[in-house]
């Protein structure tokens, strides 16, 4: 990307809006073609005011433009950092890009959520406030429990699987909410009469614009190059909404692993206690509470914690943002560049940011001290 021009002017729309706008546009365009069905015009608003603020931009940069939506779908595909228009003020890393292989990317979805996927925002937020409240009705936590595990455990299942599920007395209060959370699977991710999905995260296996290639399509998973179960086709297939995957698979499996590992030490834990009041509380008495985040770009994060930090109970001892080990991994100076752009995470704040091993290796040593 090229170096922001100083002291722009006033009537210069800001670049975190133009391209977080973008993030929108493609999204709802996304959602329309997931729907199946060719696709008509016009296209979604968020594209063309995106396009036309886009031009404003390249105008005041002395830089080529795109011109039209179909320009600007293609630039979409580039990383950012080989675009002419400069976006340094936007809360993008130079190897994002907002589309891989004509699918929106974690990238395009962490930008949407922060300005106008609010189509997908409302759809998520509806979906897990009616869970939510039929299962608080019901004076069922562990069917919100087995809700949530379910969408990060199975974000691609196969139709008798989910009907086998859905009976099992937990599950079989949310039916109709679960089958909500689920769409069939998309066309392109049938071939040879197979639906292929991966086994490091079991979602979906995706082509490649080859159609040779087969990819998982969850950035974030864990093991992207393992083939997981072939299901047939003609069996039916569903697969989770795009926002659950992102937002709640994504930093599920942490949340999980988190569990898993401090079960085994025989620490007490609960996952979404008081139907989501946290992601994750260890200990019974003077609890330690942890809000999970799979977040790509911790510059994101930090506005969205800055905008909206979770609350801590009184009763709490500690309170944490955990970042998932994949994101960790990625970005070696993902917490670095997390607690400098938020401050109310750094260490000495009510809530500290943590990575998950962090996290796991501070719980293990309150434990061994109490011993």
């Amino acid at each position: 990307m090229p170096d922001p021009q100083p002291n722009p002017p006033s009537w210069l729309p800001k670049q975190q809006i133009v391209v977080a706008q973008l993030a929108s546009g493609i999204l709802e365009y996304a959602q329309h073609a997931a729907a199946g069905g060719s696709f008509r015009l016009p296209y979604p608003a968020n594209l063309q005011l995106a396009l036309d603020r886009l031009t404003l931009l390249a105008w005041q940069q002395d830089a080529p433009a795109p011109t039209s939506v179909v320009d600007l779908l293609q630039l979409a595909e580039q990383p950012f950092d080989d675009w002419k228009i400069s976006l340094a003020d936007a809360d993008v890393d130079p190897d994002e890009s907002l589309l891989a292989y004509g699918r929106p990317t974690v990238t395009c979805e962490e930008l949407g959520s922060l300005r106008g996927d609010v189509e997908g925002e409302i759809r998520e937020n509806a979906l897990m406030r009616a869970v939510m409240d039929k299962a608080r009705a019901a004076d069922a936590p562990q069917s919100y429990v087995a809700f949530r595990k379910l969408l990060i455990r199975h974000p691609a299942i196969a139709a008798l699987d989910l009907d086998s599920r859905l009976a099992e007395p937990d599950l079989a209060l949310l039916a109709g909410e679960v089958r909500d959370a689920y769409l069939p699977a998309p066309p392109q991710a049938i071939a040879d009469g197979v639906v292929r999905t991966c086994a490091g995260c079991n979602g979906l296996r995706l082509p490649l614009d080859d159609d040779r290639s087969w990819v998982c399509e969850d950035e974030t998973c864990p093991a992207p190059g393992t083939a997981g179960v072939d299901h047939p086709a003609g069996e039916g297939v569903w697969w989770l909404r795009r926002e659950l995957r992102t937002f709640i698979t994504a930093p599920g499996r942490a949340e999980l692993r988190i569990a898993d590992e401090l079960s085994r030490l025989g620490v007490p834990v609960r996952l979404w206690p008081d139907f989501d009041a946290c992601d994750v509380a260890v200990f019974g008495e003077r609890p330690w509470i942890a809000d999970v985040k799979a977040w790509r770009n911790p510059i994101r994060l930090a506005r969205r914690l800055r905008e909206r930090l979770f609350t801590v109970p009184a009763e709490a001892e500690k309170a944490f943002i955990v970042i998932g080990q994949e994101q960790v991994r990625a970005h070696p100076r993902y917490l670095d560049r997390l607690r400098k752009a938020c401050p109310q995470v750094r260490p000495g704040q009510r809530v500290v940011a943590v990575s998950e091993a962090e996290f796991v290796r501070a719980v293990r040593k309150r434990m061994e001290a109490a011993a």
